[in-house]
């Protein structure tokens, strides 16, 4: 995209198990500010998935979610990956908690970034069902307190954060 530093590798598959994710960025730098008690402005990658998407509706609900992937700031010394649930603005109804251990991750640490690879059960997708609705929208976003908020798939000036209707919708393909 124009305007848009080009930082981050994303690729997405699927089973019925959920969603596996593996996220990439480059030229970000080594300082990371990761906390998971602000997930929302905290430093990794930031994914928007809606497993019912309607298309319609500017207001996310309750299967919708926001995941921030976070290369350091988990366990007792703050150094492992951790992935959080963050809100979603203006959402009509929040999803059900995040089950804990529901996304197991790894990540690794670059001298100009960072690797993240994610598994992201089904029990923490509200509403996953591949094979009854074989979609889902979805938005990436890096966050990085350097480079701010960088968008994969529409200009940073779009209400992406907290508007559905803005965010791509993918086919799953068997």
């Amino acid at each position: 995209m124009v305007g848009v530093p080009d930082v981050l590798q994303l690729c997405l598959a699927w089973n019925d198990a959920g969603l596996a994710v593996r996220g990439v960025a480059r030229g970000v730098g080594a300082q990371r500010w990761c906390h998971p008690t602000r997930p929302e402005d905290s430093d990794g990658l930031h994914l928007w998935i809606a497993t019912r998407p309607t298309g319609d509706s500017h207001r996310a609900g309750r299967f919708c979610r926001r995941l921030a992937l976070l290369p350091t700031g988990g366990g007792r010394t703050a150094d492992k990956p951790v992935a959080v649930a963050a809100q979603i603005p203006r959402t009509s109804e929040p999803p059900a908690d995040l089950p804990p251990d529901a996304i197991p991750m790894v990540a690794r640490l670059l001298a100009d970034g960072w690797e993240i690879d994610a598994c992201i059960n089904a029990a923490a997708l509200p509403g996953w069902d591949p094979r009854e609705i074989p979609r889902l929208g979805f938005f990436a976003a890096l966050v990085d307190r350097r480079l701010g908020r960088v968008p994969c798939f529409a200009p940073p000036e779009y209400p992406w954060d907290g508007d559905p209707t803005t965010w791509i919708e993918l086919e799953l393909v068997p």
